[in-house]
C-alpha cells in the first residue's frame, strides 16, 4: 500500500486554517467564553476535526450565533449547548445534558446561580481539555 508524505501529519496545515483572521476572531470568542488558553482549544480542533471541518468553523459559528434560540432554556443558551454539541461538535449530547442537569439541580437547591453556572463552565472546560 502506498502511503503518501501529506497524509501523514496534517497539523502544519490545520494550523494555517486555524491562524486567519476569521478563526482567530472565532478562537477567541470560545476563549473568552469558556475560559480556555488559545493553545488548548486549538490543539483540540486540530485534532477532532479534519481539515474541510475546520474551514467551515466561522459559519458554523455564525450560524449558531443569528440562529433560532426559542428552543433552548436559559442554562442551554449560557453553556452554548447548540454550539458545542451540533455547530462545533466539542462535547456528546449526553455529556452536555448531564452538565446542564447537574447545574440546574444544584441552582434548585439554592446555590448560587452565578457560582453553579461557573462550576457547570469549569465542567465543559474538563470535558473538552479532556
Amino acid at each position: 500500500m502506498v502511503t503518501f508524505l501529506y497524509e501523514n501529519d496534517l497539523r502544519e496545515m490545520k494550523l494555517i486554517i486555524l491562524s486567519s483572521p476569521l478563526h482567530e476572531k472565532i478562537i477567541s470568542t470560545l476563549c473568552e467564553k469558556y475560559g480556555f488558553r488559545r493553545q488548548i482549544l486549538r490543539r483540540k480542533l486540530m485534532d477532532v476535526f479534519d481539515m474541510s471541518f475546520l474551514e467551515n468553523i466561522p459559519a458554523r459559528y455564525q450560524v449558531w450565533e443569528t440562529g433560532d434560540t426559542r428552543t433552548e432554556n436559559e442554562l442551554e443558551r449560557t453553556f452554548g449547548a447548540v454550539l458545542l454539541t451540533r455547530q462545533i461538535p466539542l462535547l456528546t449530547d449526553e455529556e452536555m445534558n448531564a452538565i446542564i442537569q447537574t447545574t440546574s439541580e444544584k441552582i434548585a437547591s439554592g446555590q448560587d446561580r452565578s457560582q453553579a453556572i461557573e462550576e457547570g463552565m469549569t465542567t465543559i472546560r474538563e470535558v473538552i481539555a479532556s
